[in-house]
């Protein structure tokens, strides 16, 4: 499972939630959250960004290296605002 949260406050801000265990069932989750994200959003774009700015290290994470700012639960959540605070604009997987 795969959340994208976008901040209800206007920061522009993206948090990243996942269940998946492995890199390679997160970055196909991702893509097709992101696609659902960036059809919403429709600002050329530039949510993608701020999409991959915080799925970008829970990948890595996923890969093993470390990722300082990934928090670890029982999901992974990378961002600087909490899901709690924001909307999702996006989910995939279960």
């Amino acid at each position: 499972m795969i959340r994208i949260y976008s901040d209800t406050q206007g920061s522009g801000e993206f948090v990243i939630q996942t269940t998946c265990l492995d890199a390679d069932s997160f970055i196909s989750e991702l893509a097709e959250a992101m696609d659902v994200a960036i059809r919403k959003s429709d600002d050329n774009g530039i949510s993608a960004l701020g999409i991959l700015k915080n799925a970008m290290p829970i990948a890595f994470k996923l890969s093993g290296y470390k990722a300082e700012t990934v928090q670890e639960q029982r999901t992974l959540v990378c961002g600087t605002v909490s899901p709690n605070s924001c909307e999702v604009v996006a989910s995939a997987g279960r």
